[in-house]
């Protein structure tokens, strides 16, 4: 047998398209804000900034059990807020959408058609299963008064 022999017509390869990670998908992020929306920002509203970081650290197993130690007050861990500019479309879309609307405060709340979409998400026993388990223990634990002390210890 030849070693320089060079399999190339023997080796096909097709171009597929990326696949797009699940936690970058749009209709993943809605869903997802959604539920933040519904089983962890209460009557109040919710910020961007809370949004952000309830999001970002669901990408992690560790991270969101580092949110919730500390949250709970279980660890000295200190919090990273990261914001990921997939958050920021999502949110724009939400509002085009008329699934959320801001408050004069700035906080951000579901509308009647956003309540019925986290209605829908929560009636599906399969659906979202992790993070609504994550949300339920997070609760309203991450309090407005909670991420701004984290952002002024940003700026020192």
């Amino acid at each position: 047998m030849d070693k320089d022999y060079i399999l190339t017509d023997f080796i096909v390869f097709n171009s597929k398209p990326d696949a797009v990670p699940y936690h970058y998908r749009l209709s993943y992020k809605i869903a997802l804000a959604c539920l933040i929306f519904g089983l962890s920002c209460g009557r109040s509203g919710c910020s961007l900034s809370k949004l952000h970081m309830i999001i970002v650290c669901m990408y992690s197993e560790k991270e969101m059990v580092n949110l919730l130690n500390f949250v709970n007050e279980t660890n000295n861990n200190y919090i990273v807020l990261r914001y990921d500019p997939t958050v920021n479309k999502t949110v724009d879309f939400m509002l085009a959408e008329k699934i959320i609307f801001q408050q004069a405060n700035g906080l951000f709340r579901l509308t009647k058609s956003g309540i019925k979409f986290f209605e829908n998400i929560m009636k599906d026993q399969n659906l979202l299963v992790n993070e609504k388990k994550f949300l339920r223990d997070l609760s309203s634990k991450l309090t407005e008064k909670l991420i701004n002390r984290i952002k002024s210890s940003l700026l020192g």
